[in-house]
């Protein structure tokens, strides 16, 4: 069964700690972005942990081997200029999903629970192109976004109608 929270009891924090801990993170793509810095899940999870309690939101399973992230939500809107009126304008963040996993079947169900949960909200998520998930991603309505380097980027647009197994999921 998979939970979607933005706040989590103490119980949850130790669980998912030990749960992070043993996920393995062959690309090295779970981490959080703080001002232009990667901040690695494992060695922040007190950056993490305070991120939710800003409004971000963590997804995982009470048994699956499976957890995400989707940050975005405590800055609400960034302060860019525009190059061509000179102006300042405010501008909503990007919805980005990071998620580590211990197979792509346990990705699979993460991105189907993300459509239940979120089906109005755009979502990014960056991969390596050497990923075996990324074509998950792809199946899920992910669409490329841009690349650079080694990493792609993927779009998911507002959903209609997501695919709803009921009996894997909580709502709370």
């Amino acid at each position: 069964m998979f939970i979607c929270k933005n706040c989590l009891t103490k119980q949850e924090k130790a669980n998912l700690s030990i749960l992070i801990s043993e996920l393995p993170d062959h690309f090295g793509e779970f981490y959080l972005t703080k001002e232009k810095l990667r901040l690695y899940v494992r060695e922040n999870l007190d950056s993490l942990f305070r991120s939710l309690n800003k409004g971000d939101k963590i997804l995982f399973g009470d048994k699956e081997q499976v957890v995400a992230i989707i940050t975005g939500y405590a800055e609400k809107q960034i302060e860019i200029l525009d190059y061509v009126t000179k102006e300042k304008k405010l501008v909503p963040t990007r919805k980005y999903v990071t998620m580590i996993t211990k197979d792509g079947s346990y990705a699979r169900k993460m991105l189907e629970f993300i459509d239940y949960q979120l089906p109005k909200e755009i979502l990014f998520c960056k991969l390596k192109k050497n990923n075996p998930i990324l074509k998950i991603f792809y199946e899920c309505g992910y669409t490329f976004f841009g690349a650079r380097g080694n990493e792609i980027l993927v779009k998911r647009l507002p959903i209609k109608v997501p695919y709803i197994p009921f009996k894997d999921f909580e709502e709370n």
